[in-house]
Parts: structure tokens; sequence; C-alpha cells
């Protein structure tokens, strides 16, 4: 069940205050990971560093700003976690698009607008994914409910392509009762096997025994 929050208006001012402040967040990271692989790969790492920062911080607020105005913008008086969805990937495919077009030219327009509204959609519905469930754990402790959390074995025994299987006591129960009945089948045959040789078995060791008795005595 999706939630819907009523959408809150803000000036252009507000939306660009948070952009820069989500790109000056950005610029820092890239300006670590620039500066990393600058060092790795570039006998300049700080030329490196300062433009993977620029780069970032341009994305970055790029992005938020696109973001912000098309939530703005929304038709409905109501916004619900897909259409925050649907808002972050055309926000990063204006970003993707602008910054590699300004960065690397024209060319990587369009590579960027499908690599960075992936990374939109894909975040957005990842942070949905996880406020939902915090919001639902709130929601139980709230109501004094509480609900025992799996262990990680568990969970990697949930998933589809794991061969591993977590059996309850019931179903562990259920599987020794049909090995169990498996068993006892198979002693039956083995009795009925044994029952039937000795039937085959009595004839042939009457026979010379009775072929005895019938020769007439010597007197």
């Amino acid at each position: 069940m999706e939630t819907t929050e009523p959408r809150e208006r803000l000036s252009s001012n507000a939306i660009l205050l948070s952009a820069l402040n989500v790109g000056a967040l950005s610029g820092t990271s890239g300006l670590f990971i620039g500066g990393t692989a600058g060092l790795i790969r570039s006998s300049h790492p700080a030329i490196f560093a300062a433009a993977s920062a620029f780069q970032w911080f341009a994305l970055g607020t790029t992005y938020w700003a696109g973001r912000g105005f098309i939530l703005n913008s929304w038709p409905n008086e109501t916004i619900t976690p897909k259409d925050r969805v649907y808002a972050s990937g055309l926000a990063g495919a204006g970003a993707g698009g602008t910054i590699g077009a300004l960065t690397r030219g024209r060319a990587n327009i369009i590579p960027g607008m499908i690599m960075f509204s992936i990374f939109g959609l894909a975040g957005q519905s990842i942070y949905n994914t996880l406020d939902a469930h915090h919001t639902e754990e709130v929601e139980l402790a709230a109501s004094g409910t509480q609900i025992p959390k799996p262990s990680v074995w568990h969970k990697i025994a949930d998933m589809k392509w794991t061969p591993v299987e977590v059996l309850s006591d019931e179903r562990y129960e259920q599987m020794l009762k049909e090995k169990l009945l498996r068993v006892d089948a198979e002693i039956a045959i083995i009795d009925e096997d044994i029952q039937k040789l000795k039937e085959q078995g009595a004839p042939a060791q009457q026979g010379p025994l009775s072929a005895l008795d019938d020769q007439p005595k010597e007197t």
C-alpha cells in the first residue's frame, strides 16, 4: 500500500539552496574519489581531483534542483512514493544529459541521460523501500507489537537462488514421518520377498524326502 503526502510548495530560493547543499556534499565525495583515482591513474592528482569535484558538484546540484522543481510543479495535490521515483528519474536524465554535454561533449548527452536516469530511479526506489520498512517498524513499536527479526541465514535461505532451506520444527517432523513410512514400506517388501523364498524352498526340500518314502522297503 502506497503512502501519499501532501505536496509542499517551496520557493525557488529554497530549492536552489537545498540543491547547493547536496552539490557541496557531492563535490566533497567527488574530491576524495577523484583524488584517490588521480593518485593511481594520473601524474597530476590535484587537477584530477579538482575536475572530479567540479563534475560531481555540478551533477548533484543540477539533479537535486531539477528534482525539486519537478516535485514542486507536480500536477497532483498529493505525492506518492512512485511519483518521487518518476521525478528522480526525470531529474537524473536531465542532470546526466546536461553535465555530460558540458564536460564531455554532445556525444555523451544520450548515454548520460540513460545512465543517470537509471541511477535516479534505482536510488529513489531503494530509499522508498527502506523508508517503508523503517516506518512499519516505528508503527509496530508504537503499537507495542514486536515481530522477531529473521537471522542472516534465514534471509539467505529465503532467497530464490539459494539451494539452502530453513526447516521449521513442523516441517522437520513431517520429513521424519515420511522417511519412516518409506522405511516401513521397504521392510514390508523385504518381508514379502523372504516369505516367497521360503514358500519356494519348502517344496524343493520335501521332494527328495517323498521320493525316498515311495521306494519299496527291503525285508
